[in-house]
């Protein structure tokens, strides 16, 4: 929690394992995820406590889910921005490196991905 509270910036490496994404980072998550720490209750509801951050998020895929017949199979975009939107980061980039395993795309695929960078 302490790094998590000293950094301005936070940069995570998402890759789309199955639909989701890796045990390991779901149990990042976990462990970051406390009432009363990184969010509360209240009587307006749910207020996320950890503010003021830049979030990146670099996601790597197999196949192409950010548009397309296999977008609605993109469950790790949608699941970070809603998380880190409920413990309060809200501002939020995600880059994307996709098509990774098509034959013959790889490279233009990093590339896009690399190029698709504008901080």
């Amino acid at each position: 929690m302490a790094e998590i509270n000293d950094a301005d910036v936070i940069v995570i490496g998402a890759p789309l394992w199955n639909f989701g994404i890796p045990s390991v980072l779901k149990a990042w998550v976990d462990h970051i995820s406390r009432a009363n720490v990184t969010f509360k209750y209240s009587e307006a509801g749910a207020e996320g406590l950890i503010k003021n951050k830049v979030v990146y998020i670099a996601m790597a895929s197999g196949g192409i889910y950010s548009s397309g017949p296999f977008r609605a199979f993109d469950f790790v975009s949608t699941y970070l921005k809603g998380l880190l939107g409920f413990l309060g980061m809200t501002d939020l980039t995600i880059f994307r490196a996709e098509g990774l395993a098509y034959p013959g795309q790889a490279e233009t695929a990093l590339q896009k991905g690399i190029d698709s960078i504008s901080i």
